[in-house]
């Protein structure tokens, strides 16, 4: 089955680069594996008895991160997250994690881990290290082990046990909530990374054969059913160097509502729309890392991840609203890249008691701003 991420490789530099970076980044290896009992469940993650070892493992990766050199790969796949602002990131949720928003540090850990691993397996073996390493620890809950597999670009593994979840429903008591994100996660999978929309379908049937599931995600289910079956014989639009207006065009277009500001779930040719669209933008990026349309394809990103951000639980709309303003300060686009970066931000930081941001992540938008203020 084509896998996504092998659009992502770049011929040529695979194999020096893996002799630069594997041993720190079997360590950084290492410390996800130390966090896995507690990036898959917030309540672990939030529990003041796990806080030190938490807190241990940030600062190990933080360490590593500036010792990998990531940029020589960015500048060759072109969407990637830059080394710099991986780095500030993992700081970034070093600091609130330790100043006592967890939420808030455990959903940007996540989004973090996320861009780690689709970088890190393009490299030879590198599966087969995660698949070894995890052998001897597989979690309890098999919700909780499915997403540290879909987490490490696990996917055959992380998709069975999905299917093994929805299919054995009510018997294994899983909560409803485990469910659809199960089903969101297939979704999520053969869409955007399979490009596999006969295989969705297929995989759709399999989940509403079973009638004991909740009557909202039977419901949900045959939607998709429905909007999958209608394009499943589409073809993703593909777009060369020399077609910038053209993709321009099309992106514009299928994020139309993202960009008037409605970020409604409730349609699923809605969600499967956003997801097509981030999938042709990635394939962009890798064939043209040089594109003067990256910016604008970083801002798209972020819009078009907003629609499916709860279900994918690695969406990084910020890091390429941050990843816009940092790289590209002079380019219009900059300015409304951190008009919605700051919204997320204060929507992160804004709770019951108001809005309390961190004087750090302040003092993070105070530099954006003047950078973008002095071009």
């Amino acid at each position: 089955m084509k896998r996504f991420l092998l659009l992502l490789m770049v011929l040529g530099f695979v194999a020096s680069t893996r002799a630069e970076v594997k041993a720190v980044m079997d360590q950084l290896l290492e410390q996800v594996f130390v966090l896995k009992p507690f990036i898959t469940s917030e309540r672990s993650f939030s529990d003041p008895a796990n806080s030190a070892e938490i807190s241990g493992a940030l600062t190990k990766m933080v360490a590593l991160s500036k010792e990998v050199n990531h940029e020589a790969r960015i500048n060759k796949t072109g969407f990637q997250v830059a080394g710099n602002v991986l780095t500030e990131q993992l700081e970034e949720v070093e600091n609130i994690f330790n100043k006592g928003n967890k939420g808030y540090a455990f959903d940007n850990l996540r989004s973090t881990l996320g861009v780690c691993m689709s970088c890190h397996t393009q490299l030879p073996a590198v599966s087969t290290k995660f698949t070894t390493m995890n052998q001897t620890q597989a979690l309890a809950n098999d919700f909780e082990e499915a997403e540290f597999l879909y987490l490490i670009r696990n996917f055959d593994d992380a998709l069975k046990r999905y299917a093994e979840l929805i299919a054995g429903y009510p018997l294994n008591k899983a909560e409803i909530g485990d469910l659809e994100k199960a089903v969101y996660r297939q979704i999520f999978y053969y869409v955007r990374v399979a490009r596999d929309l006969q295989g969705l379908s297929v995989v759709l049937q399999r989940d509403s054969a079973n009638q004991n599931l909740p009557e909202h995600l039977q419901k949900q289910i045959k939607g998709f059913i429905a909007a999958v079956n209608e394009i499943k014989d589409d073809k993703y639009p593909h777009f060369t160097d020399a077609e910038s207006d053209a993709l321009r065009k099309y992106a514009e277009t299928a994020l139309n509502e993202e960009l008037g500001g409605d970020f409604s779930l409730d349609s699923p040719q809605n969600v499967i729309a956003a997801l097509t669209v981030s999938s042709v933008l990635y394939e962009y990026l890798s064939a043209y890392p040089e594109t003067p349309l990256k910016p604008d394809i970083l801002y798209w990103l972020s819009y078009g991840e907003r629609r499916y951000h709860y279900q994918s639980m690695h969406s990084l709309p910020d890091l390429y609203l941050k990843q816009c303003v940092l790289e590209y300060p002079k380019n219009p686009v900059a300015k409304k890249c951190f008009v919605e970066y700051e919204k997320f931000i204060t929507v992160g930081f804004t709770g019951s008691s108001g809005t309390h941001i961190p004087a750090d992540i302040v003092q993070e938008l105070t530099m954006m701003q003047n950078l973008i203020k002095a071009n």
